[in-house]
């Protein structure tokens, strides 16, 4: 006997085929995120399940909705934008099938992405698993640039070849790392504008892009200023006021601040009442935040603004930010990798500040012209060529590279006569007194001979001089050493080189000018790398300061590569910063020809051992003796013993062969 089917267990069943049928439920994209989304353990400090933070809510949901067709994000490092970019994918897997294009910066960018986070992504997501097709699937349906699921498919290619995006017609168009793509894709225009073509046959097209910027007018911020500029407001937890999180550091009143020499005690100063707001509050402020856009908009384009200051990761606190500043503010390429990728705000020269001249004229000492200090050991001089006088600086350098100006002259005259070069070679063959008393010779001169129309006298003045170490040396831009390997200048009638011939020397000047300008701003005044300055030096040249700091560096993007450029500022001379320059290469020649390890020990035994012994007897004062009177400089005829560095010396351990 066949029992009858209860109406009920009918209606379950048809309910239960019908669902089968029924399309997922509408959901915005953070919902579908801390619904679904789960954190792979290969690209995440732990997997594990997601949840969407309160200043990423929006974006997501401008990248998944059906509204928005453009979403440009100018952010730093650190604030979770991949993840982002991770879960509107998987989003559109899932929830709005379709075809979707992903462009990296480069193939192997894109291969990367493709099996660190798409591949891990799609094996940790369970509700993924099945839709998109096996990767050892024959039919070649899903690869490792190419994933197929049900309704859609996912494309990766790089922003370096145009081939990537031919023959291809993708609904959604996501761009990664814009402003690291290169200025074109072969011969075929921008990458951007070629990923864009490929979206044009969709009436309901997206464009999502993003990027860590570069500097002003790369492709991320043109981006950002064609939409609606929107900036995370946030309220103060004392006040209630809203604001925006800015860096402030020690240039403003209100932002990150923090005691001096405690960095990891930064907080956040309120803009409106000066409310100190301590790190601990972040959340509670970005629970509350809100995006506001900050410039007219058409609705249909979108752009955010984010940086580290809003980060929740653990090393990325408002001490750690300002840690970091302190560790990095004094040289350029660091402090503008700072700026880029943890402000996320375009380089610009307003970042670096300026060495003031007064500032480093305050700090002249009062010790005397042409006396080498009881730290320095050793001399060389700079010269530089101008077309009506040769400038000339003397600067002695101690252990740790502390450094001392001795001198500063200006040889009036044209570099054609011989007269200007006989002075110039009075001052290379000159003792300089030592402290102590000892006479010391200048270890070597280094002359520029960039200037075209004298390189031949710079020539013949190094030829007839090489026994006194004068170098002719020409600048060179860029990474390079300080001082570099000579090549031989002389050639006979038969074009051979002349086995005694001149040497030129190329000088590594960009890096050398980086590391005087970080030690100008050294606040120390003793101790490795000071620079220091004697106070007559402003009588004997007043425009010396200002030379010294009378250039800047400045950034640039050339054919995607980032290059320095140091450039003058103003209408004055750069001849003070261009000879101690030449002088500091000096003092790597001297590394060039001696144990770079042993050398300040080595030179400071030797200025001992030319001392003059002063009897025991001479150094006991008695308790009740009047004071002696103060004793007469040493002249140099009082004081025959000169210690020379240019001769080249075995004192055995590698003294003579040198490290360089």
């Amino acid at each position: 006997m066949i029992k009858p089917v209860h109406r009920q267990n009918i209606a379950d069943i048809r309910r239960a085929f019908l669902a089968a049928f029924k399309p997922p439920m509408r959901m915005t994209g953070s919902q579908w995120a801390d619904e679904h989304a789960r954190l792979s353990e290969e690209s995440s400090h732990e997997g594990g399940r997601w949840k969407t933070l309160p200043y990423q809510r929006e974006i997501l949901d401008a990248m998944c909705d059906q509204v928005t067709e453009q979403v440009y994000v100018k952010k730093s490092a650190r604030v979770g934008y991949t993840k982002l970019l991770n879960h509107c994918i998987a989003y559109h897997i899932h929830q709005d099938p379709c075809s979707m294009l992903m462009v990296q910066p480069t193939i192997e960018d894109a291969e990367g992405y493709s099996k660190e986070e798409i591949a891990t992504m799609i094996r940790d997501t369970p509700i993924l698993r099945g839709l998109v097709s096996d990767a050892k699937a024959k039919d070649g349906s899903n690869s490792t640039l190419h994933k197929m699921f049900p309704g859609g498919v996912l494309s990766m290619v790089g922003a370096n070849s145009p081939r990537g995006f031919r023959r291809i017609s993708r609904r959604i168009v996501i761009g990664d790392e814009v402003s690291g793509w290169p200025q074109s894709a072969g011969s075929e225009g921008t990458p951007w504008k070629l990923a864009i073509k490929r979206s044009e046959y969709f009436w309901n097209r997206k464009l999502i892009a993003g990027s860590t910027p570069t500097e002003e007018g790369d492709a991320v911020d043109k981006l950002y200023l064609l939409g609606d500029q929107r900036q995370r407001f946030v309220p103060c937890p004392h006040c209630g006021e809203f604001q925006v999180l800015r860096f402030g550091g020690e240039k403003h009143a209100y932002g990150i601040k923090w005691p001096k020499g405690e960095p990891m005690k930064a907080y956040y100063a309120c803009e409106h009442n000066g409310c100190v707001i301590e790190h601990k509050w972040l959340r509670w402020m970005d629970e509350r935040g809100e995006w506001r856009p900050t410039a007219p908009g058409n609705g249909k384009i979108k752009s955010y603004f984010i940086w580290a200051g809003y980060s929740y990761s653990p090393n990325s606190t408002w001490g750690h930010i300002a840690q970091e500043f302190l560790d990095v503010k004094d040289d350029p390429m660091m402090l503008r990798t700072f700026v880029n990728t943890v402000l996320g705000e375009c380089w610009s020269d307003d970042f670096q500040s300026k060495i003031k001249s007064e500032t480093l004229q305050d700090r002249a000492e009062p010790y005397p012209l042409l006396e080498i200090p009881d730290r320095a050991c050793i001399v060389t001089i700079g010269a530089d060529v101008q077309a009506d006088r040769l400038e000339v600086q003397t600067v002695a350098f101690g252990p740790g590279e502390e450094s001392w100006v001795l001198n500063y002259a200006v040889i009036y005259g044209s570099p054609t006569q011989q007269a200007v070069w006989d002075q110039l070679l009075s001052i290379v063959r000159m003792p300089i007194r030592h402290k102590s008393g000892v006479m010391v010779e200048p270890f070597c001169t280094l002359v520029d001979s960039g200037d075209g129309n004298t390189t031949n006298e710079v020539y013949a003045f190094a030829r007839r001089n090489r026994n006194l170490n004068v170098l002719a040396i020409k600048g060179m831009p860029g990474v390079r050493p300080a001082i570099g390997a000579p090549s031989k200048q002389d050639v006979n009638m038969r074009g051979e080189k002349i086995a005694r011939g001149v040497l030129l020397y190329p000088v590594g000047v960009d890096g050398i000018k980086s590391t005087l300008y970080a030690r100008l701003r050294e606040p120390k005044r003793e101790g490795a790398g000071v620079i220091h300055f004697p106070e007559a030096l402003a009588g004997v040249n007043p425009k010396y300061y200002g030379q010294l700091v009378s250039e800047r560096q400045k950034v640039k993007q050339v054919n995607g590569y980032t290059k320095k450029f140091w450039v003058k500022e103003g209408q004055g001379g750069n001849e003070a910063l261009d000879t101690f320059v030449y002088a500091y290469a000096g003092l790597h020649f001297a590394y060039s020809r001696y144990n770079r390890e042993t050398i300040w020990k080595q030179l400071s035994e030797r200025l001992a051992k030319a001392m003059p012994s002063v009897p025991q007897s001479d150094l006991e004062v008695e308790d009740d003796a009047a004071e002696a009177p103060e004793a007469s400089p040493i002249e140099p005829e009082q004081a025959p013993v000169i210690v020379s560095a240019r001769r080249k010396i075995s004192l055995g351990n590698g003294w003579a062969r040198g490290a360089r």
